[in-house]
Formats: structure tokens, sequence, C-alpha cells
């Protein structure tokens, strides 16, 4: 018997929003679905196999042929688009802290090497705030954004890297799986 995610469907289009009608290969993912399975994988973050559950009146494997491959294409867009969000981000904060270091360094040597004069007392009114601006913005992200954008990371990660199966939802010993991956 196949374990890991277990969800319960109606019908497929619980999978997909209530506000899009076109076909299964071109509709957006429902965010309740997803939120499902965001509960799912916090629950069970190690599994593989992603089991979608349905009345056996309801199934058409015409249809789970289509909808498989789709899922599996929409959670790997998903993981390479958040995972590259992450790393511009990542990149980003880390450039604000180096600037920002940068720039109060800069002032500080202004100060120190420096008599007074206009231009100097310029120099620190506009180097000074925008020093402790960029090394605190850089940090905020680095230690509080960041995490976020980790975990969604992480769970399309997860679910790009999972197979897809349908099952009905009655089991018996003459259940149907169906493996729909690839």
């Amino acid at each position: 018997m196949i374990t890991g995610i277990n969800l319960w469907l109606d019908s497929y289009d619980d999978i997909y929003s209530d506000f899009d009608s076109r076909h299964y290969q071109a509709r957006k993912i429902s965010e309740d679905f997803l939120a499902e399975l965001r509960v799912e994988i916090k629950n069970l973050p190690d599994t593989r196999n992603m089991i979608l559950l349905l009345p056996a009146e309801m199934r058409n494997e015409a249809a789970e042929k289509i909808i498989a491959p789709g899922l599996h294409h929409f959670f790997t867009s998903q993981f390479r688009w958040h995972h590259n969000l992450y790393r511009q981000k990542l990149t980003k904060g880390l450039l604000f802290l180096i600037v920002g270091v940068m720039v109060m360094l800069l002032n500080s040597w202004i100060i120190f090497r420096a008599q007074e004069s206009f231009i100097i007392i310029c120099l620190k009114v506009l180097l000074e705030p925008a020093g402790w601006f960029l090394l605190w913005a850089g940090l905020d992200f680095l230690l509080y954004d960041l995490a976020g954008f980790k975990r969604t990371e992480h769970f399309y990660r997860a679910l790009s890297e999972m197979k897809i199966y349908f099952q009905s939802s009655v089991l018996s010993t003459s259940a149907t799986i169906t493996n729909l991956n690839k």
C-alpha cells in the first residue's frame, strides 16, 4: 500500500480555482488545495507521495493523465520561481548589509580625517542615516523576511519531488491506484 499525503476530493474541480473555467491543463490551482498541502507537509515532512482520493464513480483516468503531469509541472515551475526569488532576496539583503557597513565606515573615515567644513558636515548628515538604514534594512531582511521565502521554496521543492497518485476513496481489495507521474 502506498503511503503519503492523502487528500479527499469530491471531484477534480477541488484542485482548481472555482473562478477558472478553462481545461485542466490551463486552470489555476486552488489556494484552498495549496493550503491543505501546506498543512499536510508540516505533518508529514518526509513524504514522497501525494494520494488524491476520489469517489470511485467520479474517477476518470483520461482526466487523471492530464491532471497529474499538470500538477507536477505547476509544482516544479513554482519551485524554480521561488528558488530564484529566494536567491535574489538573499543577495539583495546581503548587498544592503555590506553597502550599509561600507557607508558607515566611509562616514567614520571622513569624520576622523577631515576638518569641519560645510561639505564635510553635509556628507556626515547624508552618510550616517543612509548607512544605518542600509545596515538595518539588510539585517531585518536576513533575520526576519528571508525565513518566509525559504519556507515557501521548501514547500514547492517538496511538492515538486512527490509522485502523484489517484485512488478510489473506498478501499477494497480491488481498489485501483493510478500513478500518473511522467
